[in-house]
């Protein structure tokens, strides 16, 4: 099973509500475990307004998330400038006073998660394991 969903979504707090509720209705669907979910709610949340924080005005973001068998993917890009006080390629999320907390709770919540800047933008890519609902078998089987 894949489950895949491209968004595009305007620079307001409110896309950052409707790209989680996406996520966790998508993963309901899917049957992934609660803890899960709310894991991933998470990451996508903070990754989202890192993003949003960084947008160039009149900038949106596009939102890409993908429920595969063994993995979420979720990817964020803006076409901005990229982030604030980082140069061009690959970081590592770094803990500070201005970002400590989103950069944390993403890399706490995602099993992978990199962040990536250039002069045209920047984008947070998120990947996690899933954990699926145990199904009960329908009576009479076992």
């Amino acid at each position: 099973m894949s489950i895949q969903i491209v968004m595009m979504v305007p620079p307001e707090a409110a896309s950052v509500s409707l790209a989680r509720h996406t996520l966790t209705e998508t993963m309901r669907i899917a049957h992934v475990e609660p803890d899960c979910i709310q894991e991933a709610e998470v990451a996508l949340s903070e990754a989202c307004t890192k993003v949003w924080h960084g947008l160039a005005e009149g900038k949106g973001l596009e939102i890409l998330i993908n429920v595969g068998d063994q993995e979420l993917s979720m990817h964020v890009l803006e076409s901005g400038n990229g982030y604030r006080g980082h140069d061009h390629g690959t970081f590592v999320a770094e803990v500070s006073a201005q970002n400590s907390r989103g950069m944390l709770l993403m890399n706490e919540f995602a099993d992978r998660a990199s962040f990536h800047s250039n002069g045209g933008g920047g984008s947070i890519r998120l990947t996690k394991q899933l954990r699926w609902i145990e199904q009960p078998l329908p009576s009479g089987e076992r």
